[in-house]
């Protein structure tokens, strides 16, 4: 019986409908996946687009903050060498100052506890 079947060649199964109406409830079937396909397929495009400019941002403002770290990294080492600078003229300043109060502190000394000597050098 199966070399009948073979020697007879393919019979398409029988159902409800002609072999066209099949064909084309098929090929209707097949569209509507596409379709689907195709529309799920945009989503996931979509989605992507999105990430992708999520990611850009995200990238974009790590840049900005690596540049703001290195210029308030900048500005932090102009402060230090300001403020070595000032300190430095205050140091200056205060050994000046007690160079002066140390050469008054001598004449009141020599002049015996007034500012204005009688007697002349």
């Amino acid at each position: 019986m199966a070399s009948n079947s073979y020697q007879a060649g393919y019979q398409p199964p029988k159902v409800n409908g002609t072999y066209a109406e099949q064909q084309t409830g098929i090929m209707e079937d097949t569209m509507r996946t596409h379709y689907e396909t195709e529309g799920v397929a945009q989503t996931v495009l979509s989605q992507m687009t999105t990430q992708r400019h999520q990611l850009q941002g995200a990238h974009d403002n790590v840049h900005e903050m690596r540049e703001a770290t290195e210029k308030a990294k900048r500005e932090l080492m102009d402060l230090q060498v300001k403020m070595r600078a000032k300190k430095r003229r205050l140091q200056f300043i205060i050994g000046a100052l007690g160079l002066v109060d140390f050469l008054l502190f001598i004449r009141l000394i020599q002049c015996g506890g007034s500012f204005f000597c009688r007697r002349h050098w």
